[in-house]
């Protein structure tokens, strides 16, 4: 895993996007609160930055343009924890956006604790889907220390290790 401290301008730029906009507006629903926002915009301002560019732009609650890295349309997929990551945990993504024009997941991890921004890996998105386990919404889902929670939306979930490994800026430039 790529390892990246969470800086302050991206935290202010983070806090900034969510004050001013609503990042939740998916017809379908499952739009994340504030502080899931927030986190979604840390991990797309990491990336951005790992790969030397300006921090991206939003407008209406979305990205303007998608990241595109060697041709191909990256959503970047991010979770916040209390934690580093481990690989037997799992990412998330939500079924709603199962038919969104992206060709890539890429999945990042935050340590709210720490302040760790954790890069782990990618897949292309039909490899991902393929792989992951499914979860219909309301399915109780139990995490390895037992906490459980209800799961608010279709959601595929896939364990960390199963990912192409991202443990370089040049790795995370290199997805294809």
């Amino acid at each position: 895993m790529l390892n990246l401290p969470l800086t302050n301008d991206i935290r202010q730029y983070a806090i900034n996007q969510v004050s001013i906009k609503n990042f939740g507006q998916r017809s379908a629903g499952f739009n994340g609160n504030r502080t899931q926002q927030y986190t979604g915009i840390v991990g797309e301002c990491a990336v951005y930055k790992s790969l030397g560019r300006d921090l991206p732009k939003y407008n209406h609650g979305s990205l303007i343009e998608d990241i595109i890295i060697n041709d191909k349309k990256v959503d970047i997929k991010t979770m916040g924890r209390t934690v580093d990551m481990r690989d037997f945990y799992v990412h998330n993504f939500v079924g709603y956006q199962k038919d969104s024009a992206n060709d890539i997941l890429l999945a990042v991890s935050i340590n709210k604790n720490s302040g760790n921004i954790q890069i782990c890996g990618w897949l292309p998105k039909t490899d991902f889907l393929n792989k992951a386990e499914f979860f219909d919404k309301g399915t109780i889902r139990t995490r390895s220390n037992n906490t459980s929670f209800t799961t608010q939306a279709p959601l595929y979930e896939l364990k960390n290790s199963s990912l192409n490994e991202i443990n370089s800026i040049e790795d995370l430039k290199n997805i294809k």
